[in-house]
């Protein structure tokens, strides 16, 4: 049994985190001993869960959607969302690929409008200077 500090080193989560997780019912009910909670490896596992599903993009409204009453995840539901989150990440892959080719086809642009540029700038002046 772990106090919420504790609970905290160990996950890496914020105590306010672990606080705001209990608040959404993400995690199961924790215990008290008087004031203090105090946190099982039912719990830990849980706020490991949540904090990886997070970093990899899930919002805590999606997982609170997925989890069951007694906050567990619906696991089937939890790997279809996932694999949905993986088909739109191959989609902003794709998307993000054609923006750099964008990109890449500019910057080779470039050098041939300055050159074109320079030329401009140099007949400009000839012309100014025959004309003076």
């Amino acid at each position: 049994m772990l106090t919420i500090g504790q609970a905290s080193a160990v996950t890496q989560v914020s105590s306010k985190a672990i606080r705001h997780y209990e608040s959404l019912d993400l995690i199961p009910r924790v215990q008290r001993r008087g004031t203090y909670r105090v946190y099982d490896q039912t719990q830990i596992q849980a706020i490991r869960l949540i904090r990886q599903a997070q970093l990899m993009g899930f919002t805590l409204a999606e997982l609170r959607a997925l989890g069951k009453d007694d906050c567990t995840p619906d696991w089937p539901r939890l790997a279809d969302a996932i694999t949905l989150k993986r088909q739109n990440l191959q989609r902003d892959i794709a998307a993000l690929q054609q923006r750099d080719l964008a990109l890449q086809e500019l910057a080779q642009t470039i050098p041939k409008l300055i050159d074109h540029m320079q030329q401009c700038d140099d007949l400009a002046a000839h012309l100014l200077k025959n004309n003076a």
